[in-house]
C-alpha cells in the first residue's frame, strides 16, 4: 500500500465538510494552498474555519495564487492576515516587478545571472495551480476543488462542477510539506508590496521516483513527474481511463495514448461537453479527437455539468490531483498528483467513471470541419498559454 489511508471524495460539499472536520482537530499547524479563492459563501466558510483554528493556537498558513485569487488577496486576504492568519500570494501581478523583469528581458538592466527564458513570461505564466491542505503534518487533502461555490451543490445546485479529491495519511505527506514550503518561501506577504527575502531556507528535495507524490516545483522534479506519467501509460496492459477538464496534450502524450490503444489497451478519455469555464477549450479539445479516434481511443463528452475532475486509472493504479492534460500543467504551472493503489479506491474510481460515462455522449467523429479547424487555429496561436 502506498498510503496508510485513502479516502476518495466525489462531491464538493463532502470535500469541505471533511476538510473542516480535519481542521477542527488540528493541534499544531494547518497549511492550505489553493489556486482560486472566491469571496462567496464557500470562501466565507473557509475563512471562518481558519480563524477558529487560529483562535485555538494553531499556526495557519494560507497560500493563494496571484491571478487565481486576484481581487481576494488584495482585500479579504489583507483583512485575514490582520486577524492573525499568515497569508501569502504566489506571483502577484505587481507593475514594478513586471517592469523590472521587462527591462532585464530587453537587456536594459544587467542581472547578476543571465536568465535562460523571458522573465516576464515566466512571471505571468507560472501559476500555483495546486489545491492542497496538510494538517499537523499527518493528514492531507489533494484534488481539483478550489475555494468557490461553483463546486458546491448546496450553493450552486445542479450546475455545481463535477470534481474529485482524496484524503490521505502516510509518509508521502512529507513531499507535500516540502512543496508548500518551497512556494511559501517564494511568495509575497499580502500586506506588503515587496517580496519577502526568505529563500533556500528549506532542505533540498531532488525527488524520489518511488514516491507516490508527483511534483514539479523544480526542473528536476518536473522532468521526473513527466517520466513517471509516461511510464505509467507505457506499462498499461488493460485500461487507461482518463477524466480531465482541459484536453490539449503535448504530442508525445497523444502518441502514447494512440500506441496503447493500438496494442489493445482500453483507452478512454472523458472531457467536458459544452460546459467549460474557458469558452475556447472545447474547440481546442476537439482538435485532438481525430488522431485519438483513428487509433481506437474512445472519447466521451460529459453533458450534465462542467467536468473539472483530473483523474487517471491505469490497470491497478490511479492518479488524482490538479494536473490537466495540457501544456500548462506539463510546462508551466505548479501541480501535484498522488498515486493510489488501494483496491477499494480503484473500485470506487472505476465505478464513478462508468457512472459518468452513462451521462456522457460518445464521440465517433472529429466534429464539424469548421469546429475542428477553429480548434486547430486556436491551439496553434495560443498553445504556449494552454
Amino acid at each position: 500500500m502506498l498510503w496508510k489511508t485513502e479516502t476518495i471524495i466525489f462531491d464538493g460539499d463532502d470535500y469541505f465538510r471533511s476538510l473542516f472536520e480535519a481542521w477542527s482537530r488540528a493541534e499544531r499547524t494547518i497549511d492550505f494552498e489553493t489556486y482560486i479563492f472566491d469571496d462567496d459563501e464557500i470562501g466565507q466558510d473557509v475563512v471562518h474555519e481558519l480563524l477558529k483554528a487560529h483562535a485555538r493556537g494553531v499556526r495557519v498558513r494560507l497560500l493563494v495564487d496571484g491571478i487565481g485569487a486576484s481581487g481576494w488577496w488584495q482585500t479579504r486576504g489583507i483583512e485575514l492576515e490582520k486577524q492573525g492568519v499568515e497569508v501569502r500570494v504566489y506571483h502577484p501581478l505587481m507593475i514594478p516587478e513586471l517592469w523590472r523583469r521587462l527591462m532585464i528581458d530587453l537587456r536594459m538592466i544587467v542581472p547578476e545571472r543571465k536568465p535562460k527564458k523571458s522573465l516576464v513570461l515566466r512571471r505571468l505564466n507560472r501559476r500555483n495551480h495546486r489545491k492542497v491542505s496538510v494538517i499537523d503534518g499527518q493528514v492531507a487533502f489533494v484534488g481539483s476543488i478550489n475555494v468557490s461555490k461553483t463546486h458546491s451543490f448546496q450553493y450552486s445546485g445542479k450546475i455545481a462542477w463535477r470534481d474529485t479529491a482524496v484524503r490521505l495519511e502516510g509518509h508521502g505527506i512529507s513531499d507535500l510539506i516540502a512543496a508548500f514550503d518551497h512556494a511559501w518561501n517564494r511568495s509575497h506577504a499580502v500586506a506588503q508590496n515587496r517580496r519577502l527575502k526568505i529563500r533556500f531556507s528549506f532542505r533540498r528535495r531532488d525527488g524520489d521516483f518511488s514516491s507516490p507524490v508527483s511534483l514539479n516545483y523544480t526542473g528536476r522534479l518536473r522532468r521526473m513527474s513527466r517520466v513517471k506519467f509516461k511510464t505509467l501509460l507505457k506499462n498499461a496492459n488493460s485500461k487507461i481511463w482518463i477524466s480531465n477538464a482541459y484536453l490539449a496534450p503535448p504530442s508525445n502524450i497523444t502518441r502514447m495514448l494512440t500506441k496503447a490503444a493500438k496494442r489493445g489497451v482500453d483507452v478512454r478519455v472523458l472531457v467536458p461537453g459544452g460546459h467549460s469555464d474557458v469558452w475556447f477549450m472545447p474547440f481546442i479539445a476537439r482538435a485532438y479527437y481525430r488522431p485519438l479516434l483513428k487509433a481506437g481511443v474512445r472519447v466521451f463528452e460529459y453533458k450534465p455539468r462542467f467536468l473539472h475532475a483530473k483523474s487517471v486509472v491505469v490497470d491497478s493504479e490511479a492518479l488524482i490531483g490538479t494536473s490537466n492534460l495540457n501544456r500548462r500543467s506539463f510546462l508551466h504551472d505548479l501541480e501535484v498528483d498522488v498515486r493510489l493503489d488501494s483496491p477499494e479506491t480503484l473500485e470506487k474510481l472505476s465505478s464513478s467513471y462508468m457512472t459518468d460515462l452513462e451521462s456522457s455522449e460518445e464521440i465517433f467523429n472529429r466534429g464539424t470541419i469548421v469546429g475542428s479547424r477553429i480548434g486547430r487555429l486556436l491551439n496553434y496561436f495560443i498553445r504556449y498559454w494552454v
